[in-house]
């Protein structure tokens, strides 16, 4: 066996058995092959040690902050359809147009602020029938449908009432949806956020103090804020009521802005410590 030199400094000793891997780092020559069979006995210097040892990741604590800040909401927006139906698909087609028009014509006619009027999905489609003819079933086109949408936008939000009784007064015959939004909502997603980091901090803070521990600098922070848009179907009910001569009333209510935190402080050294 060889043998390695005695020093004063620190010393990885690798053992290596014959056939086995070696270690990432100069080995002494080895003697004939009568000896191969034999361990050795490797020296590694301190510059080749350094490094091999992962470093030990630092105490910390891990905390969530919420946060919810009311907006109001400043624009409404509702979806609409005419739909029409024919023996032939220019009759259902031009009925259509027709209707549309006069929906147009109708909230236009509101000049209300920040108006917006837009179609969009139109579709013309052949209706089927099934009947038995001497004892088969066939397939015969009885008609066809046209069905398009009309999407108004307003600043108004205590309008909305008032567009969709114009909108099924003028010849819509469904409501596809009502939204409210809150088109500038940056402020209260800053505010949101400042709510979730100052919530995450106390706690981080509590559950250091508990532990007789000052609280350190944040490592990671992950999360944000959101600002979802609340829809409302309308359906049968708004045009139950337009069809009733009866105002549809309409409460716009309140938009919530979330934010959601995750914050990894470093703890600290001991309170009172140095």
């Amino acid at each position: 066996m060889y043998q390695t030199t005695s020093r004063l400094t620190p010393l990885l000793l690798v053992l290596s058995a014959c056939g086995g891997h070696g270690v990432a780092a100069q080995s002494p020559p080895r003697p004939a092959s009568d000896d191969l069979a034999r361990p050795y006995v490797y020296e590694l210097a301190p510059e080749q040690v350094a490094g091999q040892e992962s470093a030990q990741e630092p105490a910390f604590i891990e905390v969530t902050g919420q946060g919810a800040v009311p907006v109001a909401p400043d624009r409404a927006q509702a979806d609409f359809a005419v739909e029409t139906r024919a023996d032939n698909a220019g009759e259902a087609s031009s009925a259509n147009a027709e209707s549309m028009s006069r929906v147009v014509g109708a909230l236009r006619a509101l000049a209300l602020p920040g108006l917006t009027i837009e179609t969009f999905g139109y579709t013309l489609r052949p209706e089927y029938a099934y009947p038995t003819v001497n004892g088969v079933r066939t397939r015969v086109i009885e008609g066809y449908t046209a069905l398009n949408h009309v999407r108004v936008a307003v600043d108004d939000v205590a309008a909305a009432g008032r567009i969709i009784d114009a909108a099924i007064g003028a010849g819509a015959n469904r409501v596809a949806s009502l939204a409210f939004l809150a088109t500038d909502p940056a402020e209260a997603r800053q505010r949101a956020l400042t709510q979730a980091v100052s919530q995450a901090r106390q706690e981080a803070e509590t559950i250091a103090r508990a532990l007789g521990r000052e609280l350190g600098a944040p490592l990671e922070v992950r999360g944000g804020a959101q600002t979802p848009t609340p829809r409302r179907d309308m359906g049968p009910q708004a045009f139950e009521m337009a069809a009733r001569a009866v105002e549809t009333p309409i409460e716009a209510g309140e938009q919530t802005v979330r934010a959601s935190v995750t914050i990894r402080f470093l703890l600290g050294r001991p309170l009172g410590g140095r």
